[in-house]
């Protein structure tokens, strides 16, 4: 199912963290942030949902 959205969901303070750390100037870390969204909402359309449903700044 590597295009559907996962039922799984992350503590909204975590879910801040990763869009924060997206924005990070180290390329390591940005880059695994942007993978525990992905792990966790299994792609971005459903990060972006999550995001905007509960007022998340990206």
């Amino acid at each position: 199912m590597p295009n559907e959205s996962r039922s799984l969901t992350a503590p909204i303070p975590l879910v801040q963290t990763w869009c924060l750390l997206l924005r990070h100037e180290d390329d390591e870390i940005s880059t695994h942030a942007k993978e525990m969204l992905l792990n966790t909402f299994g792609n971005m359309r459903a990060v972006l949902k999550f995001v905007k449903k509960h007022k998340i700044r990206v």
